[in-house]
């Protein structure tokens, strides 16, 4: 009991890092991870299909104006995103390039970035399995973690290429 007085104030500090650990990584929605871009009015989204039939398409610019606006954002809105805690520590360090991904077909790159013009913007890249974002808040990529990964790229994936594919 005595070394529980004597080291209260340590226990406490580290019971407050993991629990603040545990609300940093629950799932949250892109407007969590960029709050300033409620409400978008803008959103540019790429996609690149890997491997030997490699295929880039055009660059889609979209506003709410626009026939492709809803069902893009819908996809987006639905994705849940867990932050690694060491993210918070991460964006205050320069980052280096990440070379060397082998892609196979079925690989595939999409990058979106929504915002609100003069307000805030966020980027955000799958790349064969992984996800990262950087958003006008944040000095460089960071990680995310998606619950079924490489299915929730797939499916924001499908929903992108028609939207994508010349008239």
């Amino acid at each position: 009991m005595n070394w529980m007085k004597a080291h209260w104030k340590a226990l406490a500090v580290i019971l407050a890092l993991v629990l603040w650990a545990a609300w940093y990584s629950r799932p949250v929605d892109i407007y969590t991870l960029a709050p300033k871009t409620r409400e978008p009015d803008f959103m540019d989204f790429v996609l690149s299909d890997l491997g030997e039939n490699h295929k880039d398409y055009p660059i889609k610019n979209s506003s709410p104006e626009d026939p492709e606006w809803g069902p893009a954002l819908e996809a987006v809105e639905a994705l849940r995103f867990r932050r690694p805690p060491w993210n918070a520590v991460l964006q205050f360090i320069p980052e280096r390039t990440i070379t060397g991904r082998a892609t196979h077909d079925g690989d595939f790159h999409i990058m979106f970035y929504l915002g609100r013009q003069g307000k805030g913007n966020i980027q955000v890249q799958f790349f064969i399995d992984e996800w990262m974002y950087h958003s006008s808040y944040s000095t460089r990529n960071l990680t995310l973690w998606v619950e079924d990964s490489r299915q929730a790229g797939e499916t924001l994936a499908e929903v992108f290429r028609p939207l994508l594919e010349p008239n």
